[in-house]
């Protein structure tokens, strides 16, 4: 039950991601570990944060729009967690 409820969480912050979508302070920090980025930790919910949001279609794990960029040049390593699945490209 804590697992689906975990996911349909998940899926709320997912299409909350949007540049158009603000949250208050208060749900900003608490949802923070979930809207943050994976490298870098960074907080996609943040309204200073105007990138681009996305998320590994094999893990699931979000990444900002720099990081993102860094393991595509190579110069950042991603390694996935086996639990997790999802994919897509979210704008923010």
């Amino acid at each position: 039950m804590e697992s689906e409820i975990d996911e349909i969480t998940r899926e709320k912050i997912r299409n909350i991601l949007t540049p158009d979508v603000q949250v208050c302070p208060t749900c900003r920090e608490k949802y923070k570990e979930e809207a943050s980025c994976k490298a870098c930790g960074r907080n996609m919910l943040d309204p200073s944060y105007k990138g681009m949001v996305y998320e590994c279609p094999l893990c699931g794990n979000l990444y900002c729009e720099d990081c993102w960029n860094k393991m595509e040049a190579g110069t950042l390593k991603h390694e996935h967690d086996e639990e997790n699945s999802g994919g897509g490209l979210f704008s923010r």
